[in-house]
């Protein structure tokens, strides 16, 4: 594991801003993308690995977390708690999941929704002074996540980003229209594409396509391990 010093910029910049959680489910779970942090004055989402991060940042880091056992009979818990959500094909069962787990699954979201409430269409939303974030659900054949967008009072779109394989950009910017893309941020691993979209729809429709992590269905860097060692342990023993 790596380590880190108090002078570390991560520790720097985390060490500002004020943290809030997106949680779907109470067992094995997942840090779905790297954190992110909120600016609500630029109304701009910042990932926490951009190398040249502000020494004096202010706002709302950010953290996603997805259960990962039996995402099928979980996800078709959430549809009995929203029967608006569309399921385009059932996901494959690959374990059993017990009435217990799947109780503290429904606890999560009652829970998650006092903060972040349910919008209809597998989104939820949560205002930061005068941003927007949405939280959007994704479905493939056999899995689902979440990934966020913002948006500003006064400014039409939404915020995205969107990390892509190293050897697809050329690929990836050709399937963008005229002012979508924003600015690029080299991950060394992945691409991050900043992009400023018309709609949720076309997030989606990005995302389930080239999202690195989503896509090819593996976790991202775990920088988890180095910002919050303490914290996953105990996440991992309860």
């Amino acid at each position: 594991m790596l380590n880190y010093s108090s002078k570390s910029p991560i520790r720097m910049v985390t060490s500002l801003l004020q943290r809030v959680e997106f949680t779907l489910g109470k067992r094995d779970l997942r840090l779905e993308v790297p954190p992110f942090f909120l600016e609500p004055k630029k109304g701009r989402l910042r990932s926490i690995l951009v190398r040249k991060q502000p020494k004096t940042a202010r706002g709302v880091m950010i953290h996603i977390f997805v259960t990962q056992s039996g995402q099928a009979q979980k996800l078709m818990e959430l549809k009995s708690i929203h029967p608006d959500l569309f399921i385009p094909k059932e996901l494959p069962v690959v374990a059993e999941v017990s009435r217990e787990e799947l109780q503290d699954f429904r606890e999560s979201v009652l829970e998650l929704e006092k903060d972040w409430p349910y919008e209809g269409n597998g989104m939820w939303r949560r205002d930061f002074d005068s941003c927007t974030v949405h939280m959007v659900l994704m479905i493939k054949e056999d899995m689902w996540t979440v990934r966020p967008t913002v948006s500003k009072e006064g400014i039409s779109g939404y915020g995205v980003e969107i990390p892509i394989d190293m050897s697809l950009g050329e690929e990836f910017e050709k399937d963008l229209v005229k002012d979508e893309l924003e600015e690029i941020h080299d991950h060394t691993v992945t691409l991050h594409y900043h992009l400023k979209l018309d709609d949720l729809k076309r997030y989606i429709q990005l995302a389930k396509k080239w999202d690195y992590y989503f896509h090819k269905e593996v976790a991202w860097p775990a920088i988890f391990d180095v910002v919050f060692p303490q914290e996953r342990a105990s996440r991992k023993r309860s």
